[in-house]
């Protein structure tokens, strides 16, 4: 729009010319034609808007009364990188200086040059535009990175207190189990000796059954509060999304087609798709990670793919600290873990049989 301004202005101040020239159809029809070659610089690509440029040019060069119309010309030739095309207006307007008087010769150099100033200063705004328009950007970019990485780091902080909460519950459940459990039991086992011890003394006996009844009923409350902490804290379809959640990977799928895993499984395949989420955060450029957890009638099954392209592939599969304690848990359960690149990605495969 600055461009068209600019030639707008410059297409009134030609108009002076007529003042000094006589009004032909030639010279209008010259006005006419620079007007158009300003045009279609405005359409044109940079060749031929050159090539148009330099036919008016040359045309000039033969008929000097076009050269009044070179302040329209010369603006388009300004923009160019090359130093001889941004002069090149001067070459005609130079060889009109023969056939031309001084002032009205002067008033078109003076026009040339104010075209070339304009010209100038057009481009140098629209440079600067560009360049603020482009920090701006970065500076939006750079803002929404970081509200991504705030975000993500929000998202593994609660992740590692959920994390943690779990954990210090399962650790509240065995010690319950653990301590007031076997208290308790060896209480109800005393209660019951001592009733036999009297069996004879029937009153005694009628109130070691209000103690044995009531601490039955303290084994059934700690026994129904160790199944809730123990439930909760070995979810393992709760614990392997929420890991996924929060580990970073764009795109993530859990298919949990298992009824009931055993505790120990359970943990053993959490650990496994943490491990490999974080593995495939730290050492691939994967953007998508899918987990399976199948159970068969004679096995559970866990497999952890993603379509990653990062890594070694000569390297061993059991070559990381990682994998190995993967391996570890696996075999402590009497199964078998196998991992490796393939052609999609990284996979962890997992068997543990029941």
């Amino acid at each position: 729009m600055e461009r068209l301004v600019d030639k707008g202005i410059i297409a009134i101040c030609c108009l002076t010319a007529f003042l000094t020239l006589p009004i032909t159809e030639f010279a209008f029809g010259g006005y006419l034609v620079a007007l158009a070659v300003a045009a279609l610089g405005e359409a044109l690509p940079r060749l031929w808007r050159l090539v148009a440029a330099a036919a008016y040019m040359v045309a000039a060069l033969i008929f000097p009364v076009l050269a009044a119309f070179l302040p329209l010309i010369a603006y388009d030739c300004m923009r160019d990188e090359l130093l001889p095309v941004r002069l090149a207006w001067v070459v005609p307007l130079a060889a009109a200086m023969r056939g031309w008087e001084a002032l009205p010769w002067a008033v078109v150099a003076l026009f040339c040059v104010v075209s070339a100033v304009l010209s100038q200063r057009t481009a140098t705004l629209r440079s600067e535009r560009e360049h603020f328009r482009k920090m701006r950007d970065d500076a939006h970019e750079a803002s929404a990175a970081l509200e991504a990485r705030n975000r993500d780091l929000q998202e593994a902080r609660d992740l590692t207190a959920q994390v943690a909460t779990l954990a210090e519950r399962g650790r509240i459940a065995r010690e319950i189990h653990d301590n007031v459990g076997h208290l308790l039991t060896r209480a109800i086992m005393q209660v019951e000796a001592l009733k036999v011890v009297h069996a004879a003394e029937p009153a005694i006996v009628s109130e070691y059954d209000g103690v044995s009844q009531t601490l039955n009923e303290a084994m059934q409350t700690v026994r129904a509060s160790v199944h809730d902490l123990r439930d909760e804290a070995t979810d393992p379809q709760r614990l392997m999304q929420v890991a996924l959640d929060g580990c970073g990977v764009e795109q993530t799928n859990l298919a949990y087609e298992a009824r009931k895993l055993p505790d120990n499984v359970a943990r053993c395949f959490v650990s496994i798709v943490r491990e490999a989420a974080t593995n495939t955060v730290k050492h691939s450029d994967a953007t998508s990670i899918e987990v399976q957890v199948r159970e068969y009638p004679g096995l559970y099954q866990l497999v952890v793919q993603d379509n990653g392209t990062g890594g070694d592939a000569r390297k061993p599969a059991d070559a990381g600290m990682g994998l190995q304690a993967m391996d570890d848990r696996v075999r402590a359960l009497g199964g078998t873990l196998r991992t490796g690149w393939q052609q999609g990605g990284f996979r962890v495969f997992a068997s543990v049989p029941k």
